[in-house]
């Protein structure tokens, strides 16, 4: 009869084992890829929330090997959202979170896109992951970007904007004033004007000038940041086609650096090398 009993109640331990281990999620897990690829928050330098780029404290070549995959994000062991790696090939659009493949990024950093989102629906800066990863003192805020409605004189529009280091480090940002605009158009397509039938009614229209190489950069294009502070700069274009007053919805995106730099290139003494861009869609009145 004891027997019996030592028996039963090594059945019932070991279920009670098993089901313990089967609700018990790995709470250091931050990052999951497919079935095999994990990464806890102990493998992460920090990750930015304005261009919602992951950085890695090491190289992973695995990540250049990925073509097709699924990823996930947990906070605390808790699924937030999941996502894909989405090949540049594809014609069609994601419908929702993705990395593209193969990344913008060197092997120590993930950037999550989402083309079809609103502020309430996106969820990559998730209340949930943002406060896991800001208690583990991962969670950057990176820049912010305003632009002003353009000022336009005869067949001139100016574009003024200005933008803020919220991060809690400094950063090193592509620094218009001293690249030109024609380096800047480089790295960015520009201001767009649309009307409220969405029509595109300006685009810019500077040359850009293409780098001695595609993925060569020099330090002397960047400048300093500080934390909590902000510069400003202007654009100016030429339009062949007056911008009656009205409303309108301008779109900019404001470029940093993506694959030119190396994972030991990202500190410098003067701050971080910012990485990614902020882009920026706002309705704005011409006058």
């Amino acid at each position: 009869m004891r027997k019996y009993l030592l028996i039963v109640s090594t059945i019932i331990l070991s279920l009670i084992s098993c089901e313990s281990n089967k609700e018990t999620p790995d709470q250091d897990i931050v990052l999951k890829i497919g079935n095999d690829l994990k990464y806890k928050y102990s493998d992460i330098e920090l990750y930015d929330s304005s261009t919602h780029i992951l950085y890695f404290k090491e190289l992973h070549p695995e990540f250049d090997k990925i073509n097709q995959s699924t990823f996930t994000f947990l906070a605390d062991g808790a699924e937030v959202y999941t996502g894909s790696f989405w090949p540049a090939y594809f014609n069609s659009m994601p419908s929702g979170p993705f990395i593209s493949s193969p990344s913008f990024f060197q092997n120590y950093a993930l950037r999550v896109e989402n083309w079809r989102i609103d502020d309430k629906t996106d969820p990559r800066n998730d209340p949930q992951l943002m406060q896991s990863l800001k208690e583990h003192n991962l969670l950057h805020s990176g820049l912010s970007v305003q632009i002003n409605p353009p000022e336009i004189n005869g067949t001139q529009l100016t574009l003024s904007f200005t933008v803020t280091n919220q991060d809690k480090s400094d950063l090193l940002i592509l620094d218009l004033d001293k690249i030109g605009p024609n380096l800047f158009h480089y790295f960015t397509n520009g201001l767009t004007v649309r009307n409220l039938n969405s029509d595109i009614v300006f685009s810019s229209n500077i040359k850009y000038e293409t780098p001695s190489s595609w993925n060569s950069w020099k330090i002397e294009w960047l400048s300093p940041i500080k934390s909590g502070d902000s510069r400003q700069f202007k654009i100016d274009y030429t339009i062949s086609s007056p911008l009656y007053p009205g409303e309108y919805n301008a779109f900019f995106i404001f470029p940093g650096l993506e694959f030119q730099v190396a994972k030991e290139q990202l500190i410098q003494e003067a701050g971080r090398i910012w990485l990614g861009d902020v882009q920026i869609n706002k309705s704005i009145t011409i006058r």
